[in-house]
């Protein structure tokens, strides 16, 4: 097993022979496979496991039929976001759809760079973890999984420093999914105690044709400093970036189902 490159591969239907025909398919291709059915159940948060999973490996590779149900989406987004975190944007997933091929432009932001095979996967699969270079983008955005504390979401800058931080978030008839408490701390750590800086809630904002709640700080980050956001449930849609001043907002923007 030395010197492979390893590989996840995530079914989305618990079927054992799909598995093992994708699995062997895979090896064969000098890869060192790990095999898992997905959980997508909302509370369960599984793929904050898969997501410190994905960062031991150099690619993911996601087989099934259903890549519309909302959960499903979720789930994998959020799981591709963590490993995106970890080992930089570029990182090689490709999809083995059993069914039609989705419409790529449709998933959500952390899947849209994925690929989708019907034929000669194992090949495919082993050029893209041999040949990845990750991209570093000049920010940071990590969601963890943290059980009964809920979905936080980590940003801030890479190299840079933000004069205050702002993130919105929300969900297509519903209110899950705007944010519910946030602070300021170090990164990777979510920040048992801190100082805000002229903190702001509640503001409203359409962002994608979903209403939106804007929260943010005045705080400085830096590459070692993070704006951590709770939201109790996956929104549709999110933005973030340094708090907008006046009235002119340089905010990323992404969907996640």
């Amino acid at each position: 097993m030395a010197g492979k490159k390893r590989v996840l591969l995530s079914l989305l239907e618990e079927n054992e022979g799909l598995a093992r025909l994708l699995a062997q398919e895979l090896a064969k291709s000098g890869l060192d496979v790990q095999t898992h059915f997905w959980d997508a159940a909302p509370d369960a948060m599984t793929w904050g496991n898969v997501a410190r999973e994905l960062a031991t490996c150099h690619a993911w590779v996601i087989a099934g039929s259903d890549f519309s149900d909302r959960d499903v989406r979720a789930s994998l987004a959020l799981a591709a976001l963590g490993a995106q975190a970890e080992a930089g944007n570029g990182f090689p997933i490709l999809l083995s759809p059993s069914g039609a091929v989705p419409d790529m432009a449709s998933l959500p932001t952390p899947l849209r760079d994925a690929e989708a095979f019907k034929n000669g996967l194992g090949a495919k699969v082993a050029v893209r973890a041999n040949t990845f270079k990750p991209i570093q983008p000049a920010y940071r955005l990590k969601p963890h999984a943290l059980g009964r504390l809920g979905l936080w979401f980590e940003t801030g800058p890479v190299d840079d420093f933000w004069q205050g931080a702002f993130f919105a978030s929300g969900t297509a008839g519903a209110d899950t999914g705007v944010p519910t408490a946030h602070g300021v701390g170090p990164i990777g750590t979510i920040p048992e105690k801190c100082t805000l800086h002229y903190p702001v809630q509640g503001m409203k904002l359409t962002i994608r044709d979903v209403e939106c709640e804007g929260w943010g700080v005045k705080n400085v980050l830096n590459a070692g400093i993070s704006y951590y956001v709770r939201v109790p449930a996956c929104p549709d849609v999110l933005s973030f970036g340094p708090f907008p001043e006046e009235d002119e907002a340089e905010l990323y923007t992404l969907t996640l189902v």
